[in-house]
């Protein structure tokens, strides 16, 4: 991870970065000297992984600020922002991590259904997830992940447009390139969505001295995929027949791939939709 300061000063906002790969991403950048901000909305999961990443990462406490907000909403996004600018005076580096996951009893019956119907030799069907799907289902999953990426997004870019300088990295899904995850067309749609937005908000800002790119990622090692893989004993043996090498990827990898993203040796990046997924068909 380089010298352990190639982050020095950098103020980062890191969106659901309480816990899970968002966690780990606040931990990899606050070991690399940034002063970072953490999102999320639970107040009391925020205060505790400010006090765990400082201990962590050795950090002191002025460096490690969280601040509670829903992305989804508008007004409540300009107050983060606003919050950050009052304790840090910038902000360098947004990571766009925050996203609802298809994690309701629906989507788990069809996700089970789905995964019986790739892996084994019976007879095809419709998953009946659309024609099936509320307006609320829908509409909650793509205000918090395509409506609160915008927010953030254009946030960010009202500070770091004037200074010439920036770096987004959207944290999205091989749902968003791939059929991978028909269970969940309401999810897909968000991710899919992601990956548009940055290629041409990418290009947009280029000669602003920004660069926008996605890490379209595949499974994450994190407690929520280790809680399904208990629910669903078969679940984890299924979905490793989909992917060719054997496991899902850490939160490391991740975690080193989005800061090598919001680094300068990225600079040339732009646009790029990048995927861990341990060789998986996308």
């Amino acid at each position: 991870m380089g010298d352990g300061m190639r982050f020095k000063d950098k103020v980062v906002l890191v969106t659901g970065g309480s816990e899970g790969l968002g966690k780990g991403i606040v931990d990899a950048f606050v070991r690399e000297g940034a002063r970072v901000a953490i999102n999320g909305r639970n107040a009391e999961k925020l205060a505790s992984a400010v006090i765990d990443v400082c201990q962590n990462a050795g950090a002191s406490s002025a460096a490690v600020i969280g601040v509670a907000a829903d992305i989804g909403d508008s007004a409540a996004v300009s107050a983060m922002f606003a919050e950050i600018l009052a304790k840090f005076g910038t902000l360098d580096i947004l990571i766009n991590n925050a996203a609802l996951t298809p994690s309701d009893a629906e989507s788990a019956k069809s996700r089970i259904e789905f995964m019986q119907m790739i892996t084994t030799p019976i007879a095809k069907h419709s998953l009946k997830v659309t024609s099936q799907m509320s307006d609320e289902r829908w509409l909650k999953m793509i205000n918090t992940n395509l409506n609160g990426l915008f927010y953030c997004t254009r946030e960010a870019l009202r500070i770091m447009e004037p200074k010439g300088y920036g770096k987004i990295v959207n944290v999205g899904s091989v749902a968003g390139i791939s059929g991978v995850s028909a269970h969940s067309p309401h999810y897909s749609a968000s991710k899919g969505g992601m990956v548009a937005f940055t290629k041409s908000v990418a290009v947009e800002v280029a000669g602003a001295g920004i660069n926008v790119n996605c890490i379209a990622a595949g499974g994450i090692a994190t407690a929520a995929w280790d809680e399904a893989a208990a629910r669903v004993p078969s679940f984890m043996g299924q979905i490793m027949q989909m992917i060719p090498a054997g496991r899902i990827g850490t939160i490391e990898e991740y975690s080193s791939l989005a800061l090598y993203l919001s680094s300068d040796d990225a600079g040339y990046l732009m646009g790029q939709i990048i995927s861990p997924n341990g060789g998986m068909l996308t």
